[in-house]
């Protein structure tokens, strides 16, 4: 009898479980996704910037998944008794879970969503329709890749070369393992005149006359925001979440708690270093599908590392190459090698996905 894998989301991390394991055929792969398009989230610089096109990134989920899929939101992951609950009322069994389901960004008025094809064509319209001189690019909380408000920076000065371009970071000292990233993307700011003030934590946002201001009291004027917000788990997972608001996992084998048939991978856990990438999805999938057939043919279980690595743009043609784990890190660039490979990879995106690739 065919074991059961029911994976609740069909993002990056959840369509390479799935398309990898349908393969398998000893396995039932089952995809528990509402939406019916793929979104490449780290295009939304690309589509700002005006340096890709919408097109490219987004795909329709029937051309991605190669399993069984349910069109339907997940309301419960009821893991004492193996069964996922659906929106729809009904109800599936499972011998393993894995959960992928992403998160959701705190709502921020007047501010678009940084990681959706609707928030990123907000995004580039307001770019589009800018004409003032000063842009202030930010963030607050726990969000999803701190390389990102950098990246943003750097193609809008790329972009505006005569506006302020001031971007504020509420982390005022990196965590060690940062470090080498912090200093490189750092060092690129300064070179290209994008103001960097780390430690800024926002506390208010006047909309009216365009005033951001810190916890501290420092306020910053600007004629164009973009505010990334904090994430969190859905209220799907309330019974899964910890005080984070994200899945609890162990670091090294990606399962919830004690449970062996349990897997949390992507955005949705409570793993914040390395940071929230898609790199670190990536390889949180391919670990997730190598432990759930060693399991199934009674091999020993394996340890996950930490792995990821990502080329990071640097405005003018440059880019950065970032690699990290939990033990260590590293940073070269910048050079037109790795902007190269920034751009190239929206495209190897797609294969990696559907299990083709890496």
């Amino acid at each position: 009898m065919k074991r059961k894998v029911v994976i609740v989301g069909g993002g990056n991390a959840g369509s390479i479980v799935a398309n990898k394991l349908a393969k398998n055929t000893d396995l039932e792969v089952t995809v528990v996704e509402p939406s019916e398009y793929h979104y490449y989230q780290p295009g939304t610089v690309d589509i700002v910037g005006g340096i890709g096109k919408e097109e490219e990134m987004i795909k329709n989920t029937s051309d991605i998944l190669h399993a069984r899929w349910i069109k339907d939101y997940a309301t419960k992951v009821d893991v004492e008794n193996h069964t996922v609950f659906l929106k729809n009322g009904d109800k599936i069994d499972y011998d393993y879970v894995v959960i992928a389901a992403g998160v959701k960004n705190k709502k921020l008025e007047g501010f678009p969503e940084w990681h959706t094809i609707e928030g990123a064509k907000l995004m580039k319209t307001m770019a589009d329709n800018f004409e003032g001189k000063k842009i202030v690019v930010g963030y607050f909380g726990l969000i999803k890749c701190p390389a990102a408000p950098f990246e943003l920076s750097f193609i809008l000065k790329q972009r505006f070369p005569k506006a302020d371009i001031t971007l504020v970071n509420p982390v005022a000292q990196p965590p060690q393992i940062q470090k080498p990233m912090a200093e490189i993307l750092g060092k690129i700011a300064k070179e290209m005149g994008v103001q960097v003030i780390r430690g800024f934590k926002i506390k208010e946002i006047d909309r009216q006359n365009k005033i951001i201001e810190s916890e501290n009291g420092e306020k910053i004027n600007y004629d164009l925001a973009f505010i990334d917000t904090p994430i969190r788990a859905s209220e799907e997972f309330s019974n899964l979440v910890d005080n984070s608001g994200l899945i609890p996992v162990n670091k090294e084998t990606l399962r919830f708690k004690d449970y062996d048939n349990v897997f949390a991978i992507g955005d949705i856990t409570n793993i914040t270093t390395p940071p929230k990438t898609g790199a670190i999805a990536h390889f949180e999938a391919n670990y997730v599908v190598k432990e759930i057939q060693n399991d199934l043919y009674g091999q020993g279980k394996g340890k996950f590392d930490g792995s990821a690595a990502c080329a990071v743009y640097n405005g003018y043609g440059k880019g950065a190459f970032i690699y990290m784990n939990y033990e260590k890190s590293y940073a070269l660039g910048p050079s037109s090698i790795f902007f190269t490979a920034k751009k190239t990879f929206a495209h190897i995106y797609w294969l990696t996905v559907k299990g083709k690739l890496l």
